[in-house]
């Protein structure tokens, strides 16, 4: 689907070739004339061709950190890979360097009944043409102050994004890119401003947003919760020093259980590498508990009768990170407490 302005421009232009094609076949005053007003029409034609040239996203980017067109006005073609209102990422290509964050309050896709009846911002899976000026902000290279050239294609497959580490979402080349995190396991609910932590098998991500609207239903309805594994897909973004993931979707592998502010329990050593202890402010030494060991696909690996007080033999676990989960048979008491193997 094209707009109707672009449409009439390539026509225009299409109608300059077949008019030069039949320039011999006229009369020489009429030719001449006809001459002088192509020469005119080619130089606008030729003008825009110049002006309005799709140019990649991995050339703004320019493999840099600083992008080679910053401060200049720029056209680019993509997909829409998130979006959260007034601004979005779009991307021209799969894997580094080919994504882009856009900030375009003002543009508005038309209605197109009876798929929507009025006019919408842009929402995941557009495709569109863009022109706006290529900006440094706070680290990241963006397009801002985005105007809609031409609105290509709708409700197109998003990419699964590439799959990433904690420590290589955080180099440049993935900036704006979608990408995903698998087996990530919540360390913190969303605080006030909407940051949440999640560990991976090297280390911890800072994401941002959550998913609350995904179609396929696998979203969390009470949102990131301690204890919870996910795939966790977005578009990485710097912000200050470090880079975080701006979340477009989650996927649910397990969902843990909550841990209550009711009792303090402690496992030692942590990290550990052959045994811990188990220990309560709020129970006495001697209190039989079951004691399980929940790897990162939520699936239990140890389930075990124990006391507290006693240490629990965790050697034949890999390095990881690993959640146990304590309840006492007699109160239905239940709670969570993170564990590193080394």
């Amino acid at each position: 689907m094209r707009m109707e302005g672009t449409e009439a421009r390539t026509f225009s232009c299409g109608n300059l070739f077949a008019a030069i094609y039949y320039l011999p076949t006229m009369n020489t005053h009429t030719s001449s004339l006809i001459a002088v007003l192509l020469t005119m029409l080619f130089g606008a034609c030729a003008s825009f061709s110049a002006n309005g040239q799709l140019i990649p996203i991995i050339e703004i980017q320019g493999e840099a950190e600083v992008s080679p067109y910053d401060g200049q006005t720029v056209t680019i073609s993509g997909k829409v890979t998130e979006y959260f209102g007034d601004s979005w990422y779009m991307q021209d290509a799969f894997g580094a360097w080919n994504g882009v964050y856009v900030e375009g309050p003002d543009v508005m896709i038309p209605a197109n009944s009876p798929y929507w009846n009025s006019d919408r911002q842009p929402e995941v899976g557009d495709v569109l043409e863009i022109s706006g000026t290529v900006a440094e902000v706070d680290g990241n290279t963006q397009i801002i102050d985005a105007v809609l050239v031409d609105f290509v294609d709708f409700w197109n497959a998003t990419p699964m994004g590439v799959w990433v580490t904690a420590s290589e979402i955080q180099d440049e080349q993935y900036e704006g890119t979608r990408v995903r995190l698998d087996n990530a396991t919540v360390l913190s609910a969303p605080d006030s401003d909407g940051y949440w932590t999640v560990e991976v098998e090297d280390g911890e991500v800072t994401c941002w947003g959550v998913d609350t609207d995904d179609p396929a239903g696998n979203e969390d309805p009470d949102g990131p919760t301690p204890g919870d594994v996910y795939q966790v897909y977005g578009a990485s973004h710097q912000n200050g020093d470090a880079y975080v993931l701006h979340v477009g979707d989650i996927d649910v592998l397990s969902l843990g259980v909550a841990q209550l502010e009711s009792a303090e329990w402690t496992l030692a050593p942590n990290p550990v590498s052959e045994r811990v202890v188990l220990a309560s402010a709020d129970h006495a030494s001697g209190s039989i508990v079951r004691f399980e060991v929940i790897d990162a696909q939520g699936m239990v690996i140890m389930d075990m009768q124990t006391f507290t007080g006693q240490s629990v033999d965790v050697s034949q676990l890999g390095s990881g990170v690993y959640f146990v989960r304590i309840q006492l048979p007699e109160s239905g008491f239940a709670a969570l407490s993170r564990l590193v193997k080394r």
